[in-house]
């Protein structure tokens, strides 16, 4: 007797399409889980949002109204009166002022800092249990036997779902953009405060990706899901600190020079001195005692310092290097992500069965 030869084509692999079918049937709910934080996160920004740019809008135009009123002969009282008013209205989102979001605690101030902790959380529940769940149960022996290939199927797992991540939080960091927007044209902020450049731009969805990718590669390492989740938050709550506290302002030479300084909030001061004009330094004390009748926050003027031969130096980035630098710190979480989702298919590859 003589065995049947197999037709070629079903010695053919499965199709990309069937096992990114897979991955969306394995990890639907922890997708509906993101899509529902994602989604009332959103909800908030949107509505918050519309009045923000509305209050805002009212205050942007106000003064303008005030004078053509005044122009008109009269009604100065009352445009001055619209002015307050919309003032109040407009920084009470901020947290000033009295107004219903200040009133429940949460307000412009505070909204940057809670997203700061949504690409953690979207990578410790997504990526924790992506490949760790199925080492640690051990139903990895029969999925690597379906015709797959082990290598292919944690690429299947690996890139859809942080492809699907990385593009909804750059959607909600773009509507959180536009949320906080009217603040930043009023120079009540700038974008480089580590919780609006954390959540603006192309950083937050940077994050997510590198939280997503350094959780799934604990899990293959750790082969654990709870312990891979629990190292991989560690990891990035310390890499997060690092970078915003010895990293982010070097990403580009800072400029210095002397004189009244940075105008604004919307460069980022890396520090400030004193020295002599022979440059020999002079202490922050000495000027403090110099000028100790000067009002409590008013620093002397450049004419003032002068008076004594001294120089006031500034060290700064400025707001015009915003994006440079959001495009420097996204280029190396994206390699630092795809060396992570390469080693990941690597120790994969390498394990026994």
């Amino acid at each position: 007797m003589t065995a049947a030869a197999i037709p070629a084509r079903m010695l053919r692999p499965v199709p990309w399409t069937r096992l990114a079918w897979v991955t969306w049937r394995q990890h639907r709910a922890a997708l509906a889980g993101a899509a529902a934080l994602l989604g009332t996160i959103g909800a908030y920004l949107a509505y918050t949002g519309r009045e923000i740019h509305r209050a805002y809008d009212a205050y942007a135009g106000c003064v303008p109204a005030s004078m053509r009123a005044q122009q008109r002969g009269g009604m100065l009282m009352g445009g001055a009166q619209a002015c307050h008013l919309a003032n109040r209205a407009f920084f009470s989102f901020y947290g000033s002022g009295q107004g219903s979001v200040v009133a429940s605690g949460l307000n412009a101030q505070t909204v940057p800092f809670l997203l700061l902790a949504v690409p953690v959380l979207l990578g410790a529940f997504v990526g924790g249990p992506v490949l760790a769940r199925e080492l640690e149960s051990g139903t990895f022996r029969f999925a690597w036997t379906q015709g797959a290939g082990r290598v292919r199927l944690a690429a299947a797992r690996l890139v859809p779902l942080a492809v699907v991540l990385t593009a909804a939080a750059y959607a909600l960091s773009a509507l959180f953009s536009w949320y906080i927007g009217p603040f930043v044209q009023a120079g009540v902020t700038g974008r480089y405060p580590m919780q609006l450049f954390g959540t603006m731009g192309t950083d937050f969805a940077a994050w997510t990706l590198f939280s997503f990718a350094l959780t799934a590669f604990a899990g293959v390492l750790l082969r654990r899901t709870v312990p891979a989740m629990a190292a991989s938050i560690a990891v990035l709550t310390t890499a997060d600190v690092v970078t915003i506290m010895a990293l982010r302002q070097h990403y580009a030479a800072p400029v210095v020079v002397t004189g009244a300084g940075p105008a604004g909030n919307s460069d980022l001061v890396l520090a400030n001195w004193y020295t002599t004009t022979s440059g020999v330094p002079v202490s922050q004390d000495t000027v403090l005692r110099a000028f100790a009748r000067l009002p409590f926050g008013v620093t002397p003027s450049p004419a003032m310092l002068a008076a004594h031969h001294w120089l006031q130096w500034w060290s700064y980035q400025p707001a015009s290097r915003w994006w440079q630098f959001q495009l420097t710190e996204g280029g190396w979480l994206l390699a630092a992500s795809l060396l992570l989702i390469t080693g990941t298919i690597l120790l994969i590859r390498r394990r026994p069965a």
